[in-house]
């Protein structure tokens, strides 16, 4: 199940949307470029099948 969440990248603060698997494991960490500045951002997910409990991004 995919879940579409807004997040503001770390660097230049544009608002983004993030499409997360939530049967990909209750825990999710990963890099992704963002879309505008194209800088690097850790994501961390924490969520249960169909629900994304929380979401925090993080300069790297």
């Amino acid at each position: 199940m995919i879940e579409d969440v807004i997040v503001d990248c770390p660097s230049c603060g544009e608002a983004m949307a993030l499409s997360v698997d939530t049967t990909a494991g209750a825990e999710q960490s990963y890099v992704q470029d963002c879309p505008v500045c194209c800088r690097p951002m850790e994501v961390y997910v924490q969520c249960r099948p169909g629900t994304v409990l929380s979401v925090s991004v993080s300069a790297e």
